[in-house]
């Protein structure tokens, strides 16, 4: 049952997801919430909640900071053997594993005016499938206007609660989306490709037509949370790096995803 239907008595089971080093969550939840998907995602001063798909079975989950070094879980999921892959995902989604003050320190001594604020993580996305519509969406063109490509495409493929699948989006007539045509081909290739090779790399997507270096990149970056993902192709970054003549993506390594929200930061 969706978290909202719940009767409002009951109450929620509850984890403890700590961490180490610091974590700026209101920079998260801002980066969070320029980036929402209606209906599916909620943000508020000091949560962050969602419905998603954990091993074919829809969940809920809201996440909040009440205390230092943990954000308090809570989630309504079908059975408790769900909550083992849930924490390891969200743990992996909000970067919660990563050794900050060593990535911050590094950084420093590239450029020591490069970060204004600290305990900046990377705010992850539920998977590589929705980091790749995302960034399909965005491809030379503003936040606000692909999120609000993202909010139309959901409205008229789902049920408001849910991400559309692979499935879901290749079988669709996309015309709806105003965009160009070549764009919405490359989001049915997407898909498609995903029905037929599920567990293919973002690096593979490259065979698609109109999936380039940026596209997976960011897929790495915000879908895989890997740690070295310099975006020096994006417009954002190249317009900041005028400020940082020593940052580049060798020296940014081995942290370079973190260099590129420090520069989107900017």
């Amino acid at each position: 049952m969706p978290a909202s239907d719940l009767p409002k008595t009951k109450v929620l089971p509850s984890v403890e997801l700590d961490y180490k080093g610091s974590l700026d969550w209101s920079f998260m939840l801002s980066f969070y919430q320029r980036r929402a998907i209606q209906h599916i995602e909620s943000i508020d001063e000091n949560s962050y909640s969602r419905y998603a798909f954990l091993n074919d079975k829809p969940i809920w989950f809201r996440l909040t900071q009440n205390r230092p070094q943990s954000l308090t879980l809570e989630y309504d999921v079908a059975s408790d053997t769900e909550l083992r892959p849930l924490i390891a995902k969200l743990r992996r989604m909000l970067d919660l594993d990563a050794d900050i003050d060593a990535i911050e320190a590094h950084l420093k001594a590239v450029e020591p005016d490069l970060i204004k604020r600290t305990g900046i993580r990377i705010p992850g996305v539920w998977s590589s499938w929705e980091a790749g519509v995302r960034a399909v969406l965005g491809q030379q063109v503003s936040v606000t206007a692909a999120i609000t490509q993202l909010n139309r495409l959901t409205e008229q493929l789902t049920d408001l609660t849910q991400f559309p699948s692979p499935k879901i989006v290749a079988s669709a007539d996309l015309s709806f989306l105003k965009m160009p045509q070549r764009r919405k081909d490359s989001l049915s290739a997407l898909a498609d490709y995903l029905i037929k090779h599920p567990s293919a790399s973002p690096n593979e997507w490259l065979a698609i037509k109109g999936i380039g270096p940026w596209t997976v990149q960011y897929v790495q970056l915000r879908g895989l949370s890997e740690q070295d993902c310099f975006l020096s192709g994006d417009l954002v970054v190249k317009k900041a790096l005028a400020h940082f003549a020593r940052l580049n993506e060798n020296t940014a390594h081995p942290y370079g995803s973190y260099a590129t929200f420090h520069l989107w930061n900017q």
